[in-house]
């Protein structure tokens, strides 16, 4: 590859993770004869300058960190109308996204590098009348709990380091002690008027997903419909409205049975609006902000271009559903 190589490495990843593996990283791209310049940032508003110069400068960007950091710099290509390739080092807690795509293992990253393995893939835009430029998203857009457990979680882990060690369970823990306190703080369930495929739709929901992949939090597969690829996306609306309801739907998603009951209910299309009358927050792959008014939710196909290690098809079941297909080389 004789374009100009830039690795923007996230040393804060993975709870902290990240900064103990630089090593190996860098000894497996040289060993790929992958040659670059390293950034390595010092906090996330370090990692949004590094990557708005370095999406002006260079046509190739490898991104080591986790879906957040990713989604910074993948902002930053679209935001400025670039062609730059994207390349996932993928050292953050879930790597969705990378796991998605077949790049999670970094020696699959490397080959994929190295052999320019590219796919263009879609990206979720988020626009509000109020904001000047819009937001984007890779994996997904959530409101209610998704919010909640987020910030609750990221709050939690800066006032407990220690545990960063012990992430997942620390993280688990604290998920459930932010789902409580969003329905006794009462921050759920939410009210809002749903727009989509023509029909409006009056949601009263703890948690609502707009998922560009099939899976969300690194362990549910919510979606199997979703695809990076489809050109469409799927807005996944949780039935319940309790703390009990909680527990019942998981298990049902667990069992992969909330589709047939209906405990979660998906609509797929290619562009959504929500109206509410309270001013609303939105997790964007780990990004929280707040929207208020009429607020449009899309699909972008084919925005982005990133080094993939699987191939994507895409057919129609017997059923009449589109389903993705990976094929791995």
């Amino acid at each position: 590859m004789t374009e100009k190589i830039a690795l923007i490495y996230n040393p804060s990843a993975g709870g902290g993770k990240a900064l103990r593996r630089q090593g190996r990283v860098e000894a497996c791209l040289e060993a790929k004869g992958i040659h670059y310049d390293l950034f390595v940032t010092e906090s996330e508003a370090h990692l949004l300058e590094t990557a708005e110069i370095v999406a002006e400068n260079y046509p190739v960007i490898l991104g080591a960190g986790g879906d957040t950091t990713l989604n910074i710099i993948a902002t930053q290509i679209l935001r400025n109308g670039k062609k730059n390739v994207l390349g996932i080092i993928s050292l953050g807690s879930v790597n969705d996204l990378a796991r998605e795509i077949g790049v999670h293992r970094l020696h699959k990253a490397a080959n994929a590098i190295k052999y320019r393995q590219t796919r263009e893939f879609d990206v979720g835009v988020v626009r509000a009348p109020q904001k000047s430029q819009p937001y984007y998203f890779l994996v997904s857009a959530s409101l209610g709990l998704g919010v909640e457990v987020n910030r609750y979680v990221d709050i939690w882990m800066r006032k407990h380091p220690f545990f960063a060690t012990f992430r997942s369970t620390s993280q688990g823990t604290a998920a459930m002690s932010a789902i409580r306190q969003a329905f006794k703080n009462k921050h759920v369930p939410l009210e809002l008027t749903l727009e989509c495929n023509g029909d409006r739709h009056s949601i009263v929901t703890a948690l609502m997903i707009f998922g560009n992949i099939s899976s969300y939090g690194g362990t549910f597969r919510i979606s199997p419909t979703a695809s990076p690829v489809s050109g469409k996306l799927d807005c996944c609306i949780f039935d319940f409205t309790s703390l009990a309801g909680v527990a019942r739907v998981s298990l049902d998603i667990k069992r992969q049975k909330h589709l047939e009951k209906n405990t979660v209910k998906v609509l797929r299309g290619e562009t959504f609006k929500i109206h509410s009358q309270k001013p609303l927050d939105f997790q964007l792959d780990g990004e929280i902000i707040t929207l208020d008014g009429e607020v449009e939710i899309a699909i972008l196909p084919k925005a982005l271009t990133m080094f993939t290690f699987d191939h994507f098809s895409e057919e129609i079941s017997p059923g009449g559903k589109r389903i993705s297909i990976r094929k791995q080389n």
